[in-house]
């Protein structure tokens, strides 16, 4: 809980002051979304973090998470998501994502399932099994707050395309990636789930 308060705190801090956005700590101008690369161990690329805190509580934003089958109708640069196969909340799921505006097409298929609950906290975490990227692998884990009427979400991912571009692009992305991805499932919270076509 204490992790939690701090996450919540951070990203408020963050949000109203302008000096350090100046300094480079923080890279998303939306208020209320905290974002970081973390360092990811024998890889010159970094993780892209996000944490926001949406006004709902974690059993209306956890069945958008575990919708993978729409991810492609609110996910940014998403324009495939198709499950292969699905028990429970663990499924094989072919996802193609488009970047550089379009001139590329990243796809693989990604093994999602969320891990045994601690205590109130949810994570769901995507694999990579397959695909033409050299890594892939995102988590969301969320925490219930302010006696579960609202959820933090701290979402991170790695990416590396196997693309000839420094390492400091793919960093860059992958913490702008985060950022889009907890505003775009923000948004998706507030619809409400939709049914899959």
């Amino acid at each position: 809980m204490r992790t939690t308060v701090i996450h919540a705190a951070i990203a408020l801090f963050v949000a109203s002051s302008p000096g350090l956005a100046a300094a480079g700590e923080v890279h998303d101008e939306n208020a209320g979304v905290f974002t970081a690369q973390l360092p990811e161990e024998g890889s010159s690329i970094s993780w892209g973090q996000a944490v926001i805190v949406v006004d709902k509580p974690i059993e209306q934003v956890l069945p958008i998470v575990q919708d993978y089958a729409n991810y492609v109708d609110f996910m940014p640069n998403f324009t495939k998501s198709r499950v292969l196969a699905q028990r429970g909340t663990r499924a094989m799921v072919y996802m193609e994502v488009s970047v550089a505006k379009g001139a590329i097409t990243l796809y693989g298929q990604l093994n999602l399932a969320e891990r045994p609950a601690r205590g109130e906290v949810r994570v769901v975490e995507a694999h990579l099994m397959d695909g033409n990227i050299d890594a892939f692998s995102a988590s969301f884990t969320l925490t219930p707050v302010d006696g579960g009427a609202r959820t933090e979400i701290d979402f991170k991912i790695f990416v590396d395309p196997d693309i000839p571009l420094p390492s400091s692009v793919f960093s860059r992305e992958n913490e702008r990636a985060a950022g889009r991805t907890v505003r775009a499932l923000r948004t998706r919270v507030f619809e409400g789930p939709q049914r899959s076509s």
